[in-house]
């Protein structure tokens, strides 16, 4: 029988290693784990820019919308993590000098001319431009958008960019002219932060009356910044207006731009990247002399932020308009009153009955709206609201939730236009002058809109 040998002993590890053996041990165990643990999340930036009006005379809002795209663009955005909507009938109308093109600065020649809509990505267009949608892309609901939604987390940057037409406490939608409520608005940045969705937010507002829709509405504990184009109680305005309208000497019949949202975009593209959002208020609001630029929200923590962390750290300009110029525009006009300035400048230029005719009946909507709020008044309170009727907007859960109510019910009984978005302001003061008591308006909105009256005819006189 054969004896296998005894295996020599085997050498057991010191209990106390070497520096170098130490060394090694670390660096193998951090390897490890370096191979095993996902890499930390760098910070991104999503942005949603939203145009919610449509026609021809509304040219501007398209305008601004393209031109803000493309500065994001420019500035290092990720394209599928940008979210444009808007109508896109403005482009392709058959008043457009310019088929399928859109300016929003009146270049002096061709060679010049920047197209601001050649490239522009529109992800909600036609009939997909609704406040539910709108909603439904901010708070990450595929299923209500219909389309690309924010997926952003709690790690990262949004910028909002909305210019439209609006009113005290709304914002409004090109389809049915729909509108969407101050309360809805601010419950759905609280519904946002909830889920996650922002570290920080921006949200850039070129509508009349846009400083209502944030104005003591804002929690503090929400980090989020808000600068408007007008303050709580009055218009914003368009800019290169009526003969300021031309480009390559060719007048292209409406204004290209809005004074706000052309000024800060032009100083975004002509400041470097360490410019703050508080000098970036301070330059727009010098140079924006119509209206009352509005800062609301977080303002103190959002000042010391960068403009770059929101709308992109590139460098490369898109050139859509000049370096910023820190003077006045001249070419400017209240956007409620765009529509009948240019009518009347077409009318003026040809003479001809059409033209006469388009005029006329702008008129006639816009007396028709007069007498609306008129009788809405003298049904709820016995009688008018009279002049001295305070414009000043305070919101307290009342206010707020009696205007509220009212808006719906007069979008539901009477239904809102781009000439009825003025009645908003009836509305609060009706709310404030009941002390809140919704009865007395929604009886009034539904008898009003009820009875139809003749509207009388309008005269032209120039």
């Amino acid at each position: 029988q054969q004896h296998q040998q005894p295996r020599p002993p085997v050498a057991l590890p010191s209990a106390s290693p070497s520096p170098r053996d130490m060394t090694l041990r670390i660096a193998l165990l951090l390897a490890a784990a370096a191979l095993g643990a996902a890499p930390a999340r760098a910070e991104d930036h999503w942005a949603v820019l939203v145009a919610g009006s449509s026609g021809f005379y509304n040219y501007r809002h398209q305008a601004d919308v393209c031109h803000a795209y493309q500065l994001l663009i420019k500035r290092g955005f990720d394209p599928d993590k940008i979210i444009t909507m808007m109508c896109d009938d403005v482009a392709y109308s058959d008043l457009n000098p310019f088929p399928g093109k859109l300016y929003n600065y009146p270049w002096a020649t061709m060679e010049e001319a920047v197209d601001v809509h050649a490239g522009c990505k529109v992800d909600y267009s036609d009939d997909n431009v609704t406040p539910d949608q709108f909603v439904g892309v901010l708070t990450g609901n595929a299923t209500a958008a219909g389309g690309k939604v924010l997926q952003s987390t709690a790690d990262d940057h949004v910028f909002i960019n909305f210019v439209d037409h609006g009113g005290v406490g709304i914002i409004a939608f090109p389809i049915g002219m729909e509108v969407l409520h101050a309360n809805r608005l601010i419950s759905t940045l609280k519904d946002m932060h909830a889920r996650n969705m922002y570290k920080q937010l921006t949200f850039y507002l070129e509508t009349c009356e846009s400083g209502s829709m944030f104005e003591g509405l804002l929690p503090e504990s929400l980090p989020v910044y808000a600068l408007t184009a007008a303050n709580a109680k009055e218009s914003s305005w368009g800019t290169y207006c009526g003969s300021a309208s031309m480009v390559g000497g060719k007048s292209v019949g409406s204004c290209l731009g809005d004074l706000f949202s052309v000024n800060w975009m032009m100083d975004t593209e002509s400041t470097h990247k360490r410019e703050t959002l508080k000098q970036q208020y301070k330059r727009v609001k010098n140079t924006t002399n119509k209206s009352h630029v509005m800062q609301y929200g977080q303002v103190k923590k959002f000042d010391k932020e960068y403009v770059s962390d929101f709308q992109g750290s590139g460098s490369e300009r898109v050139g859509a308009s000049p370096d910023f110029v820190p003077e006045p525009h001249t070419s400017t006009v209240d956007s409620r009153n765009i529509k009948l300035d240019q009518l009347y400048l077409n009318y003026v230029e040809s003479g001809s009955a059409s033209d006469a005719q388009l005029l006329m009946e702008e008129i006639k909507a816009r007396q028709a709206v007069q007498r609306l709020g008129s009788s809405i008044a003298e049904q709820a309170l016995g009688s008018g609201l009279g002049e001295e009727m305070s414009v000043e907007i305070s919101w307290t859960p009342e206010m707020l939730a009696c205007h509220e109510q009212a808006v719906a019910a007069f979008g539901a009984s009477c239904g809102w236009d781009e000439g009825r978005l003025v009645l908003s302001k009836t509305l609060y003061q009706l709310c404030d002058r009941t002390s809140g008591s919704t009865a007395p308006i929604l009886g009034a909105v539904e008898n009003a809109c009820k009875s139809s009256t003749p509207e009388p005819r309008a005269e032209l006189v120039v």
